[in-house]
């Protein structure tokens, strides 16, 4: 048993001690507890996803009208009037796999991202050093740390040797935290508090130590946060709530219209029962837009690919668009807006020489800001000793630099690099060494040059190098260390920390003792103070253009950390974040505040930082949020960010530096972790359901004017212009091209200077609906004109009877075909843009080149011999083509001359309220 008592509690409920378990008692404890994993959320088999891609509204109306489609043709044995139901159905089903297909390989994408948290340990057992896979480790393991290593198991610390350990990933805290073997006497701690404790998913920055394991598995914080992911509900997202909403609108349209029309074609077209059933799903099938499920799949997929390009990866199809109607990004700092790798940013030299260090990260590039006056012997001594008087390595690995050790030690090679410095590859010899100590604050090295004599090197916290200082360094000349030093060195010090900056001093002592003394106190006398070094995470570059972008696009962005919160103010304000005013509320102040309370501070839609939170604190602001009706985007790479992660209405994980169960919680994987790629996210959103109103609209417009030209033809007692093929051959064949080239239109001007769309407002709305209405009944009554007038052109008297296979009603069936089509094809035009011109706005060939491949589509199905038999058309004359094609522009005619009248009254009302 160790001989201090404090751990003798630990290791008795446990049972073990310093040797380690037993093989035996291995054995019994893996069955009590387990294997040391997290269990992942159970996924759904592959039939049922696919299965799920069939639950759409307006799906299942397509079903259904092809289900009776089939009953009655086999009541009737009409077998070959079962094509319309097997169009449909092919449809549904091709929908279904596009779906599918795009989810499968998202989630494929995905898992090759995934790593392992810790697969091997080094543990004592039967009294020996071994090395064990991670997933065996039990209760009362004995677990050897070293730098760098991953912790696979909670532990309580029995020794350590000056150990610090990285728990960003738990803790969101992004400076390493020095941990102790020291009882915590004090009540209600936090992970932060905890220092004598080791957490699993962490990492060993620098130092040894020896743990008992205390907890494995989803015992452990890792895995509760784990099973708070898997156990909360996830929403359906604004666009899946969109589309339940279109097809209800569809389904209860379609119900009544069917209704109607079977009793008109019993009462008033003297139909059998089942005729008027066929005629019923006849029309239903005109009023269901049997390509938008296939349109809105394929637009989603395409812009999944888009943002696979620029390194998003969306698991789900409708959490593209739910980052377009995104209102707030509850966003983590480490990591996420910051590198996560601290840099030196500002350097004192003596009392009132700055120099100012450009760049971020560990990559040695980056300018320097030198003083218009500085002794360079003076820098490069400062430069030098906290190079020499530091245990990291700055290492380059595949083209990307890193740092071996502790951050804020890498962090000063990095700087000496930038200054052409490389004191890793000196001559200098480290003759003794004394690490970093929690009582002493400092670290010292003790070193030889070339042949003069050994000097002490010293670097730590400034208050503590002050205190062992008696000399100060100015312009290569050490005078002795006045009180007006000191004030001036204190206040120098205090700016920094303002700043946010971890500050370090640097100080020497050129002539020690040529005997060996006893201990670090006996050399850490009669110092040279040099100067201070202030460092922090920085903002990632392309962040500050990101989050303007946010401003501009009516985004809020909230910090939410686990970092300290001057530290998150500092860098927000460094991003145009917050500013001065901004409050900073903390874990501990959150817990006194009352739902009702938060929701009143969240409510008032300033700047605010939320600082040294915990995972329940993170999904509690979510969940407050979102009763203020905000669609919520959650960034965040740590396991404590798994929950709120789900919670969101859109959680976006970091791939490089992102925990498993991150990712598994997340809708969105950004492979370079960069807050820019969000807002390219989120434009992209913002496009995919600008242009999927275009889509609806147009598809909308053009079934209102089939439904149109129908009932015409019904209330003026004509022959029928179109027959339930025909409609299906527009509907599913010339009409989705253009739907789909709608879907990748280029996004209109303004679109990221607009606030957010409220989510309350739905694409169907009064001004919306009686647009494609109105321009449906023109497109309607101008084929019905067409249809009619071609008629009277081949001597058709009113009232007389025509069967479906008279060469007049053939001839003038194929004219409102034809105008149909056509008329559709340049009111995809006007679908381009409600307020724009289409001749100011920037061309979409694919558009072009829908129109061109649906045309050549119906005069394929106007002349070609075998779609004549199949679909009763007729070829058609130069002189009629002619006609018809001057028929379809008047639609866009109409149209720009709507949004001329349009502009002139926005302008007018635009001079009016200038007056």
């Amino acid at each position: 048993m160790p001989k201090n008592t404090k751990y003798t509690d630990v290791f008795k409920k446990f049972n073990t001690s310093p040797k380690g378990l037993s093989s035996q008692e291995v054995v019994i404890r893996l069955k009590k507890y387990g294997l040391n994993e997290i269990k992942a959320q159970k996924k759904d088999p592959l039939w049922l996803k696919f299965l799920r891609q069939f639950t759409d509204l307006m799906v299942l109306v397509l079903i259904g009208a092809a289900l009776v489609s089939i009953i009655v043709a086999v009541i009737q044995k009409h077998y070959a009037e079962m094509s319309d139901a097997y169009i449909i159905l092919g449809i549904v089903f091709l929908n279904a796999i596009i779906g599918f297909v795009q989810e499968y390989k998202a989630e494929k994408a995905l898992e090759a991202l995934q790593r392992l948290i810790a697969p091997k340990t080094r543990v004592m057992r039967n009294g020996q050093e071994q090395i064990i896979e991670s997933k065996y480790l039990v209760p009362g393991d004995i677990i050897i740390l070293a730098e760098g290593d991953k912790i696979s198991a909670d532990g309580r610390l029995f020794e350590v040797n000056e150990l610090k350990v990285e728990e960003s990933a738990l803790t969101g805290e992004s400076v390493p935290i020095l941990k102790s073997t020291d009882i915590i006497e004090k009540t209600n701690t936090t992970i932060h508090d905890t220092h004598n404790l080791v957490y699993m998913g962490t990492t060993v920055a620098s130092g040894s130590s020896k743990a008992i394991v205390v907890k494995t598995g989803m015992n452990t914080e890792f895995g509760k946060i784990a099973h708070m992911t898997v156990s909360t509900k996830k929403d359906k997202s604004p666009l899946q709530k969109e589309l339940y909403r279109i097809g209800l609108f569809v389904g209860k349209i379609t119900f009544v219209i069917s209704l109607i029309l079977f009793f008109v074609g019993i009462y008033y077209q003297d139909y059998s029962i089942v005729e008027s059933i066929l005629f019923s799903v006849a029309v239903a099938v005109a009023a269901v837009p049997e390509g938008l499920p296939a349109t809105i799949t394929i637009a989603l997929a395409l812009g999944i690919q888009r943002l696979a390009k620029k390194n998003a990866i969306i698991k789900q199809l409708s959490s593209v668009e739910t980052l377009g109607s995104t209102t707030v990004i509850c966003s983590d700092k480490t990591g996420t807006l910051t590198k996560n790798e601290m840099t030196v940013t500002e350097i004192q030299l003596g009392i009132e020489q700055t120099f100012i260090f450009e760049g971020s990260g560990y990559s040695p590039v980056g300018d320097i800001q030198y003083p218009k006056k500085y002794n360079q012997k003076d820098f490069h001594k400062l430069l030098e000793i906290a190079s020499i008087c530091n245990e990291a390595k700055h290492v380059q690995i595949e083209k990307r630099w890193n740092i071996l050790g502790d951050p804020t030690e890498g962090a000063l090679l990095v700087a000496a690099k930038k200054a052409g410095l490389d004191y890793e590859k000196s001559n200098i010899e480290r003759l003794q060494i004394f690490p970093f100590d929690s009582a002493r604050k400092c670290m010292s090295t003790v070193v030889k040059i070339k042949s003069s004599n050994p000097e002490l090197f010293v670097k730590g916290a400034p208050d503590i190098i002050l205190q062992l200082c008696n000399k100060i360094q100015i312009d290569g000349k050490i005078v002795p260390l006045t009180s007006a030093h000191k004030k001036s060195l204190e206040k120098n010090n205090q700016t920094m920390a303002e700043k946010a900056l971890r500050v370090l001093a640097v100080a020497y002592r050129p002539n020690i003792p040529q005997k060996k003394l006893h201990n670090a106190q006996e050399y850490e006398q009669d110092l040279v103070f040099l100067g201070l070094i202030g460092m922090i995470d920085p903002p990632r570059l392309e962040v500050k253009n990101a989050v303007n972008l946010c401003n501009k696009a009516g985004i809020r962005v909230i910090i939410i950390t686990g970092d300290y919160g001057p530290t998150a103010k500092a860098i927000g304000k460094q991003i145009n974040l917050v500013n001065e005013k901004t409050k900073i509320i903390t874990g501990v102040e959150l817990n006194k505040i009352s739902n009702s309370e938060l929701k009143q501070i969240l409510n008032k839609k300033e700047s605010m930082i939320f600082a040294r939170v915990a995972p329940d604190h993170k999904k509690r602001i979510v969940d407050i949020l979102k009763t203020l009706d905000e669609v919520v985007a959650v960034t965040g790479d740590g396991v404590n960010d798994a929950p709120a992660l789900k919670r969101a209405d859109i959680g976006i994980a970091m791939g490089i530096t992102g925990t498993d169960v991150s990712k598994e919680a997340a809708n969105m994987v950004l492979t370079d972790d960069s807050f820019a790629s969000i807002v390219t996210a989120v434009e992209e959103g913002r496009r995919i359901y600008q242009n999927l109103k275009k889509f609806v609209w147009y598809i909308f417009s053009c079934n209102i004017g089939e439904l149109t030209t129908i009932f015409v033809a019904i209330l003026l007692g004509i022959p029928a212009p179109l027959t339930a093929v025909l409609i299906l051959m527009i509907d599913l064949g010339t009409d989705v091209l253009p739907a789909l080239a709608l879907g990748i239109d280029h996004r209109e001007p303004e679109l990221m200077k607009k606030p957010p769309r409220n989510p309350k407002t739905h694409i169907m709305q009064k001004a919306f609906v009686g647009h494609f209405v109105f321009l449906g009944i023109f497109i309607g009554l101008t084929v019905i004109s067409m249809y009619l007038y071609d008629l009277y052109q081949l001597g058709w008297q009113w009232g007389e009877k025509l069967s479906s296979n008279d060469p007049i009603h053939l001839h003038a069936s194929t004219m409102a075909f034809a105008t149909l089509v056509l008329i559709q094809m340049v009111n995809a035009f006007n679908a381009r843009s409600k307020k724009f011109s289409i001749f100011t706005l920037k061309s979409n060939y694919y558009l072009w080149g829908s129109v061109v491949i649906s045309t050549l589509m119906v005069l394929t199905m106007v002349h070609q011999p075998w779609f004549q038999d199949k679909l009763h058309t007729v070829s058609l004359s130069p002189k009629e083509w002619t006609i018809i094609i001057l028929t379809s522009l008047s639609v866009l005619l109409l149209e720009e001359i709507r949004k001329l009248i349009m502009k002139k009254n926005y302008s007018a009302l635009a001079f009016k309220n200038i007056l």
